[in-house]
């Protein structure tokens, strides 16, 4: 019998070679980009579980709470760690991650190297996570001092062979010996190193590390036991670090426990954080529900098409009842055919994910695998997918031809009944989905673009930046300065302690406002960095206010600036001359406010600008660690090979390290840039899937009208009319189709858009565009039948009558 349903179904197939085309690149196409959305979500969802104890491993989090709203810090004292681990039966063990400075130097047979992806580890770090060693014992490899293992690509780069077990690294802090070969640690980390040292760093600077108040250098890992409550935990752990805290700091800390697991997509506003990607978790929400709409676009072709198919299949169910077959017999049949379509679709989906992965890897910045030999990684997703569209997609239709009258059938009458409006439904709901999602990727890019085209307050264009990495730089920074103002391409120079776009930590300054009569009068915080005189200048940043630093060392060492909305939080009328205590970490000190500047983004557009206190180079707040050149050059390879002579002169230390001011900006929107792309081919695969659809029902149509459509000829109907009656239909189910979408869209990007403090509007515009965009690409579909239909010859249709 089953072989029986085989035979029956390709036979059908085979006989309607162009029902069957649509359906199954219309299902492969579905399934493909479904494939492609769908292995990003796993991959975003995988994050961290890598480990076995993943789901019981937390990280400290340190909380600022003397502040509105509080602050959270992925760093906090090492000490906090271990104590736990010593003095609280839930943690069964703990590793902590530590550095000291952002950058490592080492020399390798006279080489010099840097490298910024580090750390210093405890030797816990095998038995907390699973990382694994390629080379050497991971029992012992973190335990003697000067130790340190390197990952498998390090091992490549550094001695071209990954037996490198025994090589020696020279360091500042001595010679250090490699006990490990680390398998590379995978993308869907938020942990990533090359190299992890064991104890490298003087004595006297781990005991300032391992004190209480050291929240700045370490993030420590715990390994909990399996029936650990972890709300009893984050109150064990509080008590613990207030007995142990000096008062005036347990004043304003606090500590939560965040879940190894949760890093990923919960780390939005946590600071000092050593985690290398964030996420969204609304963009996976969204990514699912891509997935979905082509799934259901692709099942919905088969379903009209199929009951469209009815009528012309009506004779075959009756025959097939009168010799016997029953409905589940019958329903088993066109269930087999469905299914049949969404495995050859499958196949060939295999081949166009195979085919379309690496642009896709290109789009989204990322390196899945989609080779043959990986497939059994994502079968689960591809069987799931099959059998949910063939199931889906022949249900209804098996129900629907099933439940046929024999005895109306054999008699040759007209099949009716609630199909047509089915099937005019099932094109709304198509087009819909496709709507939504063109409308999102029409608001998405315009958001995209606002970014990259917003006036930021400053000119992020053609600055390169260039590290401080090196102490002994900074006392001759000057004349280094003056060495890179003479290369040629080179308009300008400046150093700064930080630069728009950082990275790293913009430090907060506590800001006092004084009375005349030295009486405080009000104490808040604000952002700090230090500029040179010439900063603003290469920056393009406007003074409303007063006047710049003069240059003058001794002077300027106490005098600030202020942006617009230090002024606005200060509440300062005429804030130039005024005096401000700021508490520094070398101590308070009063400085006078010299001028104003213009509000300028110096963080990301997802967050409103903050009050800002820029101060002089040598102020007590912050050293300088950049040197920022405005290049006006057509080669800048060469401007930089130039800078790089001019930083080996002043430092033979370290590698020069720079990057483009407007390059590091766009990292602070990677996972919106990568929703854009997803939303773009989304939108594309669904209107295309619906539009192949539409293309086989108009067809379908019109076969079924074809007298109709000769009579109306003969009786004077033209071919305008009859192009109109045919495509009107249509064009009605796709307004209908706007309509419903355009509140759906409107609620969904409008609570994406939530996300950015400065966003586009949610114009009528858009919708608009994306309507008449979605009419046009259905007429055209349509018209191709419609335009043969109307030109034809109205006596081949009633040759027969």
């Amino acid at each position: 019998m089953l072989r029986n349903y085989f035979k029956v179904a390709f036979r059908t197939l085979w006989k309607n070679k162009g029902y069957a085309f649509i359906n199954i690149i219309g299902l492969a196409i579905g399934i493909s980009g479904a494939t492609l959305f769908l292995t990003f979500v796993k991959d975003e969802l995988s994050f961290d579980k890598m480990h076995t104890n993943y789901d019981r491993i937390v990280r400290p989090i340190t909380i600022q709470t003397n502040v509105e709203p509080s602050r959270h810090y992925g760093a906090n004292p090492m000490v906090l760690a271990t104590t736990m681990e010593e003095q609280l039966p839930e943690v069964e063990n703990q590793v902590t991650l530590y550095r000291y400075g952002n950058q490592i130097n080492y020399t390798i047979d006279g080489q010099n190297y840097s490298d910024r992806d580090f750390f210093f580890s405890t030797p816990e770090l095998f038995e907390v996570f699973d990382f694994e060693l390629v080379r050497g014992d991971e029992e012992t490899a973190l335990v003697e001092p000067k130790s340190v293992i390197i990952s498998e690509s390090k091992a490549m780069a550094l001695f071209g062979s990954l037996d490198a077990l025994g090589e020696v690294i020279q360091t500042q802090g001595g010679d250090v010996k490699v006990t490990g070969i680390l398998k590379d640690i995978p993308d869907n980390s938020h942990l990533f190193a090359d190299m992890f040292f064991s104890e490298l760093l003087p004595p006297q600077l781990m005991e300032t590390i391992r004190s209480w108040t050291a929240f700045e250098f370490s993030s420590s890992y715990l390994l909990l036991s399996p029936d650990a409550d972890l709300e009893a935990l984050k109150q064990k752990t509080l008590d613990l670090a207030q007995s142990n805290l000096p008062p005036t700091v347990a004043a304003f800390v606090s500590f939560d426990l965040q879940p190894l697991a949760d890093i990923h997509f919960n780390s939005a506003e946590i600071e000092s954080d050593i985690a290398r990607f964030k996420s969204d978790r609304t963009y996976i929400t969204i990514f699912i529900f891509i997935s979905i709409f082509l799934v259901v676009i692709a099942a919905v072709n088969y379903m009209n098409l199929a009951t469209s198919k009815a009528v012309f299949r009506a004779k075959e169910i009756g025959i097939r009842k009168v010799v016997g077959a029953d409905r589940r017999q019958l329903i088993t049949q066109i269930l087999t055919e469905s299914l049949i379509i969404a495995f050859i679709g499958l196949f060939i989906s295999v081949a166009l994910t195979d085919i379309a992965m690496p642009f896709f890897n290109q789009l989204t910045g990322r390196n899945y695998d989609f080779s043959w030999m990986a497939l059994l990684n994502y079968l689960d997703i591809l069987l799931g997918l099959t059998l949910v569209i063939g199931l889906i997609s022949g249900i209804y239709p098996a129900l629907f031809m099933t439940g046929f009258k024999t005895v109306n059938i054999l008699k040759g009458e007209q099949v009716k009944g609630g199909a047509f409006n089915i099937r005019k439904a099932l094109v709304v709901f198509q087009f819909v989905l496709s709507t939504v999602l063109i409308i999102s990727t029409l608001v998405v890019s315009n958001q995209m673009s606002f970014i990259r085209n917003k006036n930021l307050g400053f000119n992020e264009d053609n600055l390169l930046v260039i590290d401080i990495n090196n102490g002994a730089v900074r006392p001759v920074f000057k004349t280094m300065k003056n060495e890179f103002a003479q290369i040629p391409g080179v308009e300008k120079v400046a150093v700064t302690s930080r630069v728009p776009g950082e990275w790293k930590n913009i430090n907060r300054v506590g800001v006092n406002t004084i009375d005349p009569d030295g009486v405080l009068v009000d104490s808040t915080e604000a952002y700090y960095m230090s500029f040179d005189p010439d900063a603003f200048s290469t920056f393009e940043i406007k003074l409303t206010a007063g006047e710049n630093f003069t240059g003058n060392d001794a002077s300027d060492s106490t005098k600030i600036m202020l942006n617009q909305s230090a002024v606005e939080m200060l509440n300062l009328d005429d804030p130039v001359g005024k005096s401000l205590e700021l508490s520094l970490n070398a101590g308070r000190g009063k400085y006078t406010v010299v001028g104003v500047m213009e509000d300028f983004n110096f963080q990301s557009l997802h967050t409103k600008i903050e009050p800002l206190i820029v101060g002089a180079w040598n102020n007590r707040a912050s050293v300088i660690d950049y040197f920022v050149l405005k290049v006006n050059s057509s080669n800048m390879q060469e401007v930089i090979e130039a800078a790089r002579v001019v930083h080996g002169q002043f430092d033979t230390r370290t590698v020069m390290e720079h990057h483009f001011l407007d390059e590091q900006l766009e990292i602070f929107y990677e996972s919106d840039r990568q929703a854009s792309v997803i939303f773009k081919v989304g939108a594309a695969l669904s209107i295309f899937i619906a539009c192949l659809g539409l293309f086989g029902l108009a067809s379908f149509t019109i076969q079924k009208r074809v007298k109709e459509l000769g009579i109306r000829k003969v009786l004077g109907a033209s071919e305008w009319k009859i192009f109109m009656l045919l495509s009107g239909a249509f064009t009605k189910q796709i307004l209908l189709a706007f309509l419903i979408a355009s509140p759906i869209a409107y609620w969904i990007m409008n609570n994406w858009l939530q996300n950015f403090q400065y966003r586009v509007g949610l114009g009528f515009g858009v919708f608009l565009i994306a309507g008449l965009g979605t009419l046009l690409v259905a007429m055209l579909t349509v018209s191709y039948r419609a335009i043969r239909a109307a030109n034809s010859n109205p006596v081949n249709s009633l040759r027969s009558e």
